[in-house]
């Protein structure tokens, strides 16, 4: 419709008007067409009037400029307002990414609480599989303990004395082997005899007969004092400080020189004469007997070491009696009565009695125990473990 009033109103202007129209066409589409607009509503309320005033108002260009900036405006608010949505949009998005990060966080380790927990259920599970497997192992082991406790309450009640006896018997090797005490050891054989001698079976006559064996070749090995010697030794060793060394008699010497000394005064002249005469009659002559060789007196530190070397060599001498070496036993008690005799006053008491212990003690035997078996241990084991001898006696003797 406007189309076809534009026509009419152009068929209508004169010349002048349809010039200033082409004019203003070249000026720019938009502005030719915001001025149609703005000159078409003036037409529908009035009918066009051709005049010389209206070719001139046609003539002259209308202000659009507001209109522009309105549009330009609402454009650039309408940029803005994309701009802050996409940010807002953008920063949803991140913390939507966050969140879902944590969910799946959270989500995992709700997952690996089931995994973890299953592990510890299949590590129980082992664990109690190996307990049952325990717990049946133990089961038997108390079936078979009962057992055996029913068998021997059918046995005769003189079994627990065979057990006595096998126990005495052990006891009597272990004091023989261990402790190289046969007296002890007899002792304890003829005490396991006696418990088979209680129990009143002649079928135990083999057990007797190893009994009698056994105590007939422990008595024959000669017993040694191990205990007593080694106090003996104990005993030396705490004497050694209060022994004297040579020196002694040396200063004794001294202090009698100082005494007969004569003076320069002359009115000592009877006792200076007296003095020389007693040099003259008595020391004219001196014999002096030694057995050792004559040894230079000690320094304190060296009397300290000699000590030390005899404590030394008392010490070595116990653990060689412990260990039944006879041959370093005997070489340490020589080598500490060699020092002993060398650097002490062989004319003191104390002296004397050191070197007779040590002389005793040199005669001391130590016998080898050549027995590595009782007889008799086997047979008191059976005996034990089944109530009755399942071999054949031995008839030999």
């Amino acid at each position: 419709m406007e189309n076809n009033q534009q026509e009419t109103h152009e068929d209508t202007r004169e010349p002048g008007v349809s010039e200033a129209k082409a004019a203003h066409q070249e000026s720019g589409p938009e502005q030719a067409k915001t001025q149609t607009k703005a000159q078409a509503g003036p037409r529908r309320s009035k009918p066009a009037q051709a005049g010389p005033g209206a070719i001139k108002d046609a003539g002259r260009p209308q202000r659009s400029s507001w209109p522009m900036r309105l549009t330009l405006g609402l454009s650039l608010l309408l940029t803005l307002m994309a701009i802050g949505g996409g940010y807002y949009l953008y920063l949803k998005l991140q913390e939507q990414n966050t969140r879902a990060m944590q969910l799946e966080t959270r989500l995992q380790q709700r997952l690996d609480e089931p995994v973890k927990r299953l592990n510890q259920l299949e590590q129980q599970q082992l664990l109690d599989a190996k307990a049952y497997e325990r717990l049946t192992e133990l089961s038997k082991a108390q079936t078979q303990l009962q057992q055996r406790v029913a068998a021997l309450a059918q046995r005769n009640p003189n079994h627990w004395m065979a057990a006595e006896a096998d126990y005495l018997v052990r006891m009597a090797g272990r004091k023989l082997w261990l402790e190289r005490d046969p007296q002890t050891a007899v002792s304890l054989l003829k005490a396991a005899d006696e418990r088979i001698l209680a129990m009143k079976d002649p079928a135990l006559m083999p057990v007797r007969k190893a009994l009698a064996r056994d105590i007939a070749a422990t008595a024959a090995i000669k017993g040694t004092d191990i205990a007593g010697t080694v106090f003996t030794l104990d005993a030396i060793i705490s004497q050694l400080d209060k022994l004297p060394l040579n020196r002694a008699e040396a200063q004794a010497g001294t202090d009698v020189q100082a005494e007969d000394a004569m003076t320069d005064s002359l009115s000592d002249w009877r006792q200076n004469l007296a003095k020389t005469w007693k040099a003259l009659s008595e020391d004219f002559i001196t014999i002096r007997k030694r057995t050792t060789d004559i040894a230079p007196l000690l320094a304190p530190d060296q009397q300290w070491y000699l000590l030390e070397n005899i404590r030394n060599k008392l010490l070595q001498s116990q653990l060689a009696l412990y260990n039944y070496d006879e041959v370093n036993y005997r070489q340490s008690l020589a080598l500490a009565r060699k020092w002993i005799q060398q650097y002490f006053n062989l004319n003191d008491s104390k002296t004397k009695e050191t070197l007779a212990a040590l002389d005793a003690l040199a005669t001391l035997k130590l016998d080898t125990v050549t027995l590595t078996q009782f007889e008799s241990t086997p047979l008191l084991q059976e005996l034990s473990n089944y109530g009755n001898l399942m071999a054949p006696e031995d008839t030999s003797l």
